[in-house]
């Protein structure tokens, strides 16, 4: 006789569930923005005929989430997006070994490649003057020891790329992809690389921002994605990758 299985039920929402459900359906109603306030748990309780526990459950993880600015005394605020909750998220995947290195720079090189191609058909004249200024940083700075200089330049060009793309999810991505691995990519400051190495990684950079000036949106593509390719050949991955991959600084 054919074995019966259960079919499994789909668990109720919690009350603090409901009400945070609630809130954001009254958001978007009310076409709420960043900043603005929103109902005060007093308020909410009313209105809903709950608990104030379940109320002050529901304001909790939203502010968790990044959803809610909660002060004591005051009504609570939206906030903007932060790439703080995404970052964390990416964190507990790494630390949990549920993603490796690899995994995240597969990702940023996909975003990074769109995004190029995208600066390269919205960037400014002031973003332009900007990404220059700092590719002559990082050439200038290959004589330093310490090579914080290069570095620092090197994920301020990043970021102008994303913003340059006009689409606000590249540099909310960018940031929250680089944040776990912020530790793990200062181990590669360049010491462990030669002045040859550390010469093709500035004129890597200089081809893209020079393809982007350009308004080059294929050129710039590609070079973005020549970029990725050669710098990250050498990662080694295993099952502690996720804190021990050696992710190059030219990557930041």
């Amino acid at each position: 006789m054919a074995q019966l299985h259960s079919v499994p039920t789909l668990q109720k929402p919690t009350l603090s569930a409901q009400v945070a459900r609630h809130l954001l359906d009254l958001i978007a109603q009310q076409g709420l923005r960043p900043g603005a306030l929103v109902p005060s748990e007093v308020q909410i309780c009313k209105d809903l005929g709950v608990s104030r526990g379940s109320v002050r459950e529901a304001y909790r993880t939203l502010a968790a989430l990044g959803i809610l600015e909660i002060e004591s005394g005051r009504r609570p605020r939206l906030q903007s997006v932060s790439e703080h909750v995404l970052a964390q998220v990416f964190g507990y995947a790494l630390k949990t070994a549920q993603v490796n290195a690899t995994h995240v720079i597969d990702t940023r090189r996909a975003i990074e490649v769109q995004g190029a191609q995208l600066a390269a058909r919205n960037v400014t004249d002031a973003q332009k003057v900007s990404l220059r200024g700092l590719v002559d940083q990082m050439r200038s700075a290959l004589g330093d020891r310490d090579h914080s200089r290069r570095v620092t330049a090197d994920m301020a060009i990043h970021t102008t790329l994303a913003e340059a793309s006009c689409n606000p999810l590249n540099p909310l991505l960018l940031a929250a992809l680089r944040a776990p691995l912020e530790q793990v990519m200062l181990i590669d400051l360049g010491n462990r690389r030669s002045e040859s190495e550390l010469i093709r990684i500035v004129d890597a950079h200089d081809a893209i921002v020079e393809r982007v000036c350009a308004g080059d949106a294929v050129g710039a593509g590609a070079a973005m994605a020549m970029h990725f390719d050669l710098s990250v050949g050498s990662i080694s991955t295993n099952e502690h990758a996720a804190v021990t991959a050696e992710v190059p600084a030219s990557l930041a």
